[in-house]
């Protein structure tokens, strides 16, 4: 892709974060849709990749899986509540583990110069975990959809900026 193409697409990025955050909702249940219907494709996988199975014992266990993804998947496509809700509870349990074990690397590693920065990210993962969590199943109505419209509106800014730095960059060897 060309410099343009690279501009257009992290504007898209920008435009879509926007979009999702300002409806969290929305993007939260496009989001729980998205993983029922990838769990469905996946299961078909597993289904095809049974009768490519050199030994039974291992076409039995690709179809049950398959199986289970599908039947996994298919649930969660149509009661796509249940999944946003459960994804949102274990958002909640990773934020808040991940902020656990960072505070203890941040503690192994604090004599060295830049581990603070470890304990800031341990804090701030605590709390959203604990924000999070502690207003479950209340805060599936805005949580998974405004943590992906801030992901992508800072990967669509960050990336749209080094791509015009590398621009800048190009046009001043030419």
């Amino acid at each position: 892709m060309r410099g343009i193409g690279w501009i257009v697409l992290w504007l898209a990025m920008i435009i879509v974060g926007v979009l999702a955050f300002a409806l969290p909702l929305a993007a939260g249940f496009i989001s729980a849709l998205v993983i029922a219907w990838l769990l469905v494709i996946g299961g078909m996988f597993h289904v095809a990749a049974a009768f490519h199975a050199h030994r039974a014992k291992s076409r039995a266990v690709h179809v049950a899986l398959g199986l289970l993804y599908v039947a996994a998947g298919l649930y969660l496509v149509y009661v796509p509540g249940l999944a946003l809700v459960s994804m949102t509870l274990v958002l909640a349990v990773v934020f808040f583990t991940g902020g656990v074990l960072r505070l203890l690397a941040w503690y192994r590693h604090r004599p060295v110069q830049g581990a603070r920065w470890l304990l800031i990210d341990g804090v701030v993962s605590i709390v959203l975990g604990l924000m999070i969590g502690l207003g479950w199943p209340a805060s599936s109505a805005w949580a998974l959809g405004t943590l992906l419209g801030a992901v992508l509106i800072v990967n669509g800014i960050s990336g749209l900026m080094f791509t015009l730095a590398l621009r800048r960059s190009a046009q001043r060897l030419m």
